[in-house]
């Protein structure tokens, strides 16, 4: 399980227990890896003493640190190429989604999905909380990923995704964009590789402090999307092993 930090000093320390807490209660054997993404605050001197600390029922703890901010993106293909597990998954730091999903992920891998992709869209009040600019934000931005790249997938930035460990690891590697917009080029690549998807109802609780600026990450992601589109010619194909639709 990853889990991308950047100037989450304020709650990880509280989010890190609750986590551990989930997992050894799992009948599987579980990691957290934890990544500092270059955060400026206490973060990292947090992430270190949970990882000298992990004593949580057999659910190990690791803590990795970029020295420069690369985005979530970057700091997730940081951490799923030192992943150790049949499955991946990753959330974010201000548990937003309630942790019973990441059981449901889990199965829904092993029930034969190659990559499942929350969506919120599914789950009812799934964007609670959320500012009408944002909303108004998002749902332009799903129109221009639908018209441009053609992915049908009306929820493509859901914080919660989940990954067989051997398709996690080649999704990451191919990835180009490091920020925000990370999420649509991985959907992409799922679809381009014709992956098995399992979209998961999921309820999400806006939490305060989300470090999201509407407008230029907005327009940061349509250029993101217009350079998914230019260089589709050039992502490497499907993985050998991995499922067609």
């Amino acid at each position: 399980m990853l889990i991308p930090c950047y100037n989450e000093a304020a709650r990880i320390g509280d989010t890190i227990p609750e986590v551990t807490r989930y997992l050894a209660g799992l009948a599987y054997a579980s990691e957290l890896v934890l990544i500092d993404d270059g955060s400026s605050d206490g973060t990292w001197a947090l992430l270190e003493a949970a990882e000298r600390a992990a004593d949580a029922g057999g659910v190990r703890v690791r803590a990795l640190r970029q020295a420069v901010n690369g985005g979530k993106g970057h700091a997730l293909a940081t951490g799923v190429a030192a992943a150790d597990g049949e499955v991946v998954l990753f959330f974010d730091a201000d548990l937003s989604y309630p942790l019973v999903h990441v059981d449901e992920a889990v199965q829904a891998i092993a029930a034969g999905a190659d990559v499942v992709a929350g969506a919120r869209d599914l789950g009812g009040e799934g964007r609670h909380g959320y500012s009408p600019l944002r909303r108004l934000a998002s749902g332009t931005l799903n129109g221009i990923v639908d018209l441009l790249l053609g992915l049908g997938i009306p929820d493509t930035q859901c914080g919660f995704k989940a990954f067989r460990g051997d398709i996690a690891k080649a999704l990451f590697a191919a990835l180009t964009i490091g920020r925000f917009g990370f999420d649509i080029e991985l959907l992409y690549l799922v679809r381009r590789w014709e992956l098995r998807l399992y979209r998961m109802p999921i309820v999400m609780a806006h939490r305060p402090g989300s470090t999201v600026r509407v407008l230029p990450d907005s327009l940061r992601m349509l250029r993101d999307i217009l350079r998914i589109r230019r260089q589709s010619r050039h992502y490497p194909p499907r993985p050998a092993g991995a499922s067609v639709v």
